[in-house]
């Protein structure tokens, strides 16, 4: 790319971040309810992706968020050494894996990514594929605890106060037969992708069927461009 090129791409990047700023305010003016609903958790998921897990800052970002916004700058109670530059994290290794948990892999993979003469690009995702992607991803970071309903269901977007609870519980179900179903098609004689739920209602526990892919499948997810869409993992999960 020529000095000219990378000028233009520099400036027409610094034109696209202002006009995102300036819609950001935009929201905020003129449906402050929706921007206010939003924004908290955009700052968690964008901190956890630049910083990773940190109990003491977490600890920090909670309370500013609750009330020391009143007294503090958001810029005052970032660590003086914190760059928030977005983490590079490499697609998984899968060396480690057996040749059935491999085509498991390389499956979810083509799910989200496509093949090489027909790739696809996470911004075209239809919602269908966008839930299903969330849902995999919170469940692969929760590890060997896996992850609740509830919080499944929020950070879908469907768990608002009053909201229907059945069509989330309903959008969590049918993510898993189709992600499950997608496995078996690539995979004669595949049985289960997730381990049988436990608990009731929002309690509900999802998890992997194995381990492996569940750590395989959480590397995949974090170093993939549609990461932002995925919250921190829970505390339990222990990811850095």
């Amino acid at each position: 790319m020529s000095p000219d090129e990378l000028r233009l791409l520099r400036k027409d990047r610094e034109t696209r971040r202002s006009e995102l700023l300036d819609a950001i305010h935009a929201i905020a003016r003129r449906s402050p309810e929706v921007f206010e609903a939003e924004a908290e958790d955009l700052i968690r998921r964008s901190v956890w992706q630049h910083t990773g897990s940190d109990p003491t800052f977490s600890g920090r970002l909670d309370r500013w968020l609750k009330s020391e916004y009143r007294f503090e700058t958001f810029a005052s109670i970032l660590p003086h050494d914190v760059r928030l530059e977005r983490r590079e994290v490499a697609p998984p290794s899968t060396e480690h894996l057996d040749e059935r948990h491999r085509r498991v892999y390389d499956a979810l993979v083509e799910k989200f990514d496509g093949t090489a003469e027909q790739p696809r690009n996470h911004h075209r995702w239809d919602a269908a594929t966008r839930d299903q992607f969330i849902i995999l991803g919170m469940i692969a970071l929760g590890g060997k605890t896996g992850e609740k309903q509830a919080r499944l269901v929020h950070y879908l977007g469907l768990g608002a106060p009053g909201g229907d609870h059945l069509r989330g519980s309903n959008t969590v179900r049918a993510a898993k037969i189709a992600l499950t179903r997608h496995v078996r098609s690539r995979i004669p004689g595949f049985a289960d992708l997730f381990a049988k739920a436990t608990g009731n209602g929002d309690r509900r526990q999802h998890r992997f069927m194995d381990l492996d892919v569940a750590t395989t499948v959480a590397q995949y997810v974090r170093s993939h461009p549609a990461s932002m869409l995925l919250p921190e993992p829970p505390i339990s999960a222990n990811l850095a």
